[in-house]
């Protein structure tokens, strides 16, 4: 049935504010399930959550309802207490376990993936060190091509490269399947005929060259190949100019050519509106456009508005 698709939330690091986040989200959850199941895959079984029924996994899922699943690694983390606001090895461990199950019961069952805030650097030292962001972990979990699109009602941003050192941008632009990157973003119908503007890599897009000509040698070559009558691609652009009311219209999505030329002005603009989106997943797979905040976990001061808007998208 058409409102029957599960809804899997990843508890990512419980010493941070998801499960606030959850609480004061919780009226849109509740009414999300009244057509459907919203199931929380969490690492302990000590760990209240109010409103959450437990569900034991069988051949088939309940229509509609707020679950919450122990992940199958769970009783391995019930002798440590922890305590929000100090992550630690075990707890960056745990938000990794979450993530990969949650995954193996898409695989299983189906359904769309919200991913709550996790610290990279933890899972990182609980042994996970190939591990760099759910963008990358996504694409080598399901064998598939996946981009990072910032996402509000007034500003769309395509992250080119994700979380690699500043000195490795220009040799992974080079290595980026340019077909598959237009595919996915065709196949999203996020964009109908989507009209896109590139930043450029260097300070005023290199003025010709005059400050490196990775624009003429990389970037005016991909826009001239790919632009065709169901996507229009103009630039490069000098970024510093490309994140203002002049340009916020001219184009449905921006491509930025590293991390933080995209989500600094993305984040200035839109604060806690935005939400992080990967494309080129066989479902949908949204998170909050922020990191686990570990300073005031446990201080009821999150600002759920951007979980509240990846279940409004859900």
């Amino acid at each position: 049935m058409k409102y029957q698709i599960p809804l899997w939330i990843s508890e990512g690091d419980p010493t941070g504010i998801s499960y606030e986040l959850l609480q004061k989200s919780y009226y849109k959850i509740d009414e999300i399930a009244k057509h459907r199941p919203v199931i929380l895959v969490k690492s302990q079984n000590y760990i209240n959550c109010e409103g959450f029924e437990k569900l034991v996994p069988g051949k088939s899922l309940p229509k509609k309802g707020i679950f919450y699943l122990n992940s199958e690694y769970s009783n391995q983390f019930d002798s440590i207490k922890f305590k929000l606001g100090n992550p630690d090895s075990n707890s960056g461990l745990c938000s990794y376990l979450s993530l990969k199950y949650s995954c193996k019961l898409i695989k299983e069952y189906g359904g769309n993936l919200i991913t709550l805030p996790l610290s990279k650097e933890w899972i990182i030292k609980s042994g996970k060190k190939k591990f760099r962001g759910h963008t990358e972990f996504l694409a080598s979990y399901f064998n598939c091509n996946t981009y990072m699109i910032m996402y509000s009602d007034s500003w769309k941003v395509l992250v080119l490269t994700t979380h690699i050192p500043l000195g490795k941008i220009i040799s992974n632009l080079k290595k980026i399947k340019w077909k598959k990157l237009f595919t996915a973003i065709i196949d999203s119908k996020l964009f109908p005929n989507p009209s896109i503007g590139f930043c450029g890599i260097n300070p005023h897009a290199g003025e010709g060259g005059k400050i490196g000509d990775e624009e003429i040698k990389i970037l005016k070559p991909i826009i001239k190949k790919f632009t065709n009558d169901k996507i229009k691609l103009e630039g490069p652009f000098s970024a510093d100019s490309m994140f203002t009311e002049e340009w916020k219209n001219r184009f449905t999505l921006i491509f930025s050519c590293y991390h933080d030329q995209g989500l600094i002005p993305f984040k200035a603009l839109v604060g806690k509106s935005g939400i992080n989106l990967t494309i080129g997943l066989p479902f949908i797979r949204v998170s909050p456009d922020h990191g686990p905040a570990f300073e005031i976990a446990g201080k009821n001061l999150a600002n759920p508005e951007s979980l509240l808007n990846c279940l409004k998208y859900c």
